[in-house]
């Protein structure tokens, strides 16, 4: 999420406000980055991008009246919260700068499309991140805004097995059943291979009836054609440079600008601009009150040798292990159970062993390379056999074997 750390605020202050206060910051940044930004940057109606876009939303566009009626309410001059939930490409990775990533320049086009309208903006991305973090940071990230829209874009970083599958389905029942009733559009990115989720995603939104936006039918077959090679739009195997952040916002302010252009003729139903019943869903729906427990909502049961500090830079409130011995224990009521934690390229983190009911599930290592992870890691612990909630014990530990001290628990994944 778009937000700074406020390092000299009084340490007893109220988490929730810390980030009300970071949000509040970094969007009067993003609004004075915009106003810089060159005209017409978003506004890709040329030529060269209408193939691009026909592909990209060669796909089941389900039912619009939510969309639609966001718009109709941006054209009366309604105030319109607009959240971005996704990983590394959402939160600008690749962009030069912030005004250049694909969410600013989306969020540009509804600024100059609606002067009239106050449109706020809520980036959520968070680099390396899947929909099984997605959806535990989705409520206080994103829905605590009450937004009008939300766009997902998880198809490059969720895993193509059964547990991504579920954590997304979750996720987008939880924003389509949450209190704003928000539309929902789900975008899918892509890597130089082709390699995502998106089929299994795309199913989904069939399902739901959604929106849907693919920037990967968009760009590869014009890489496999020779119009551009992948590198003239991207930085890397997966995050897109200057260029290919224009070309996924405007696949995106095009579909917004074909929405306008036949507002009065699409069908609302009514019913959907509320509450509405849902189709039985698919996956075991247990991350419904999926959150994060940090060390300003939990106490430990139990604990040696940690401090807490502002560590990670996007999660405040994170217990830090600094002496040899250090030890950590909760007592948690939940049917699902994950930690995240910190990691570092510099090899001077410890490996600590995670036990539940007094089983060791997992040893931790605080250390990663970059081209295999990232430095905020969520990793899924324990699901209950049975769905329901019980009663656990959690305790981390030093593996004997570590030689290093330092580790970092940013929190804890309970559903």
């Amino acid at each position: 999420m778009l937000f700074c750390n406020f390092y000299n605020l009084d340490n007893t202050m109220d988490n929730k406000v810390r980030r009300m206060l970071c949000a509040v910051f970094a969007g009067m940044m993003l609004v004075l980055c915009l106003a810089a930004a060159p005209a017409g940057l978003v506004r890709a109606a040329d030529a060269s991008m209408l193939p691009m876009y026909r592909r990209a939303v060669d796909l089941p566009q389900g039912d619009l009246s939510r969309l639609a009626q966001v718009i109709r309410r941006a054209q009366d001059g309604e105030e319109i919260t607009i959240g971005f939930l996704g990983g590394s490409i959402t939160e600008g990775r690749g962009a030069a700068n912030i005004q250049d990533c694909y969410v600013s320049q989306v969020y540009k086009w509804w600024y100059d499309t609606f002067p009239q309208a106050k449109i706020n903006v809520i980036n959520a991305g968070l680099g390396g991140t899947s929909s099984y973090l997605g959806v535990h940071r989705v409520d206080e990230e994103i829905l605590s805004h009450d937004p009008d829209l939300v766009f997902v874009e998880f198809a490059v970083n969720d895993t193509l097995d059964g547990a991504c599958t579920n954590s997304y389905e979750n996720l987008i029942r939880k924003i389509l059943l949450s209190d704003s009733h928000p539309a929902l559009v789900l975008l899918f990115a892509t890597n130089e291979t082709g390699d995502s989720a998106e089929e299994a995603e795309a199913e989904l939104g069939r399902y739901y009836e959604l929106p849907m936006i693919s920037y990967g039918k968009a760009v590869l077959p014009e890489v496999e054609a020779g119009s551009f090679a992948w590198y003239e739009i991207a930085e890397d195997i997966v995050h897109p440079n200057n260029r290919g952040h224009a070309i996924f916002a405007g696949l995106i302010t095009m579909y917004l600008e074909e929405i306008c252009s036949r507002l009065d003729r699409i069908r609302i139903d009514e019913a959907r601009l509320q509450s509405y019943e849902l189709p039985e869903p698919i996956t075991p729906q247990v991350y419904q009150d999926a959150r994060i427990e940090s060390a300003a909502t939990i106490t430990p049961s139990a604990e040696i040798g940690y401090g807490v500090y502002d560590f990670n830079y996007h999660f405040m409130d994170n217990w830090y292990a600094l002496e040899e011995g250090s030890y950590i224990s909760f007592e948690v009521e939940a049917r699902g159970i994950g930690i995240l934690y910190q990691r570092t390229e510099e090899g001077t983190f410890g490996q600590y062993d995670i036990y539940i009911d007094g089983v060791c599930v997992r040893t931790l290592d605080g250390n990663f390379v970059r081209s295999d992870g990232t430095e905020t890691e969520a990793e899924a612990l324990y699901a209950s056999p049975d769905g329901e909630r019980a009663e656990h014990v959690i305790t981390i530990v030093k593996n004997p074997a570590s030689v290093n001290v330092d580790f970092v628990i940013i929190g804890l994944l309970l559903s």
